[in-house]
């Protein structure tokens, strides 16, 4: 199965005025616990109990490894490591570092050549006919559209904008708070699921 991506921009990159274009790739829902058990014992004698607790051994041995400052490597796949933040005072001189100001930032994953070079041997791209960005308007025409829902249906949503208009979540929440807070649309309903309605 492809994978889909869209081509997104940053706009004055680094202070340069130019538009720095990314790729960005629509991943799919991680497989479940039991998706991965199931799929184990379909290819090799381990029944799922098995699986759960070798899986819960390995689990226990990275713990370990890593609390001891030791990078953990899982044959055939690559190399788990510490990544770790200063987190100390300003004023506090370098030469008065103490170990409780160092702080786990995150684990750090570097996968063998092997597994790297099969999955970009496998990996098909295909451009997505969706994108995840916002769809562009004025405030007029985004008015305009919302006013001409509204002939139609008793009510607007957050929802709604997201669906019909192409917004994004948190661009749809403005949307609305604008328009309510300047008195175009009056906010009625429970908290956690409002409706909006013209102001009359």
């Amino acid at each position: 199965m492809s994978i889909k991506y869209e081509i997104q921009s940053i706009k004055n990159s680094k202070g340069t005025g130019k538009e720095q274009e990314f790729v960005r790739i629509f991943e799919n829902p991680p497989q479940t616990d039991r998706q991965l058990e199931s799929h184990i014992q379909d290819n090799c004698s381990l029944t799922k109990g098995d699986v759960q607790a070798t899986l819960m051994t390995l689990r226990d041995s990275m713990i370990n490894e890593l609390s001891h400052g030791n990078r953990f490597h899982i044959p055939e796949i690559g190399y788990f490591s510490l990544a770790v933040n200063l987190d100390m005072p300003d004023d506090k001189p370098m030469e008065k570092v103490r170990g409780d100001y160092i702080r786990v930032r995150n684990i750090k994953f570097r996968p063998d050549a092997e597994l790297l070079n099969e999955v970009k041997r496998n990996v098909r791209f295909e451009r997505a006919k969706f994108s995840s960005k916002s769809s562009q308007y004025t405030e007029e025409e985004l008015l305009a559209k919302i006013k001409e829902y509204l002939t139609t249906n008793n009510c607007i949503t957050r929802r709604d904008l997201q669906q019909n208009f192409g917004l994004r979540q948190s661009a749809a929440l403005k949307c609305l708070k604008h328009f309510t807070e300047i008195g175009i649309l009056k906010k009625e309903g429970a908290r956690n699921s409002p409706v909006y309605f013209l102001n009359k």
